[in-house]
């Protein structure tokens, strides 16, 4: 059962199974909730994501992505139009045209499906530990980000079709959640990770640099025990568009754990979250203590700033 409470450091991060669904929103600017599901083939370097969000008018959407230098094609991408979703329709029944994601409201286990003309996708995903819920931090979760978010990685078994192309994976993902508000526009940069060793270890880490200052969340779980960062270093590599090729993160968490992942990243693809802002996705091979797993860094950026380095170089 991935909702073990044993196997958190502190009794005070669990958090309540009833937040695996739809939450009533309250009537103030910004206020959505969304759920991406990240899976990652590494041994046919493809990497895919299914994305839902709902905001409080009731205005619900979906995108999917597929992509990575495995791909035969570019990569594939679709957003379905905002359109009214019932009240009660809820995630453990959720549906938007071609897409459905049926999560058992106890952080353990989901379907996910998408299908349309270029792709089919179908997988069972199971939690193998427990969410990561950012209120549970010190400093709790940021504002302008959501009144909660959680994170938790798994295990994913399912197909991926393109045309006659069939692909069989087992292989670790990772899903968040989160609720609340969303100003993307108070961000001023930031690294998303998410990462795995079959499911025996899990990376999370989100450092992000808004309000003038910087900030981290995340865990790591390995040894049968998910602990909260309290130090982290990142050095990464890119192009001349600032495109992620390969990043080194050292982390230390509140057990004085110290883990090294290093990931030589196989493919970005550009997910645009406002009209200034977008998330570069870089899924790579990725080891966690010299062990070989998989995972990504979403690296989100000002458009106009990459702009800017476009026109003028990386220096």
């Amino acid at each position: 059962m991935a909702f073990d409470p044993t196997s958190l450091v502190r009794p005070e991060m669990a958090i309540d199974p009833v937040h695996d669904g739809r939450h009533t929103l309250p009537d103030l600017p910004l206020m959505r909730e969304s759920i991406p599901y990240c899976v990652v083939i590494p041994e046919h370097e493809i990497a895919l994501f299914t994305y839902t969000y709902v905001d409080k008018d009731g205005d619900a959407g979906a995108a999917v992505g597929v992509w990575g230098r495995g791909l035969d094609g570019p990569p594939i991408f679709e957003r379905l139009p905002n359109r009214k979703v019932p009240a009660d329709m809820g995630f453990d029944n959720w549906q938007i045209d071609g897409f459905t994601m049926k999560q058992d409201l106890a952080f353990n286990r989901a379907e996910i499906a998408w299908k349309n003309e270029q792709a089919e996708i179908a997988f069972t995903y199971e939690a193998f530990h427990p969410p990561y819920s950012y209120a549970t931090h010190k400093d709790g979760c940021p504002a302008y980000a959501a009144n909660d978010r959680i994170e938790q990685s798994g295990r994913c078994v399912g197909t991926l079709k393109i045309g006659d192309r069939v692909i069989e994976f087992d292989t670790p993902g990772h899903r968040d959640h989160s609720w609340g508000r969303r100003d993307w526009d108070a961000l001023h940069y930031y690294r998303w990770l998410q990462c795995q060793v079959g499911t025996s270890h899990s990376v999370h880490f989100w450092e992000f640099y808004a309000l003038g200052k910087r900030a981290v969340r995340g865990y790591v779980y390995k040894d049968g025990k998910m602990a909260e960062i309290t130090e982290l270093a990142v050095d990464w590599q890119g192009d001349n568009k600032l495109d992620q090729t390969a990043f080194q993160c050292d982390v230390v968490d509140e057990l004085g754990r110290r883990t090294r992942v290093e990931a030589e990243v196989f493919g970005v693809f550009p997910l645009p979250a406002a009209e200034n802002f977008v998330l570069n996705e870089g899924a790579a091979h990725i080891r966690i203590d010299g062990q070989m797993g998989s995972g990504w860094m979403e690296m989100g950026w000002p458009i106009s700033y990459l702009k800017h380095i476009a026109q003028t170089g990386a220096y």
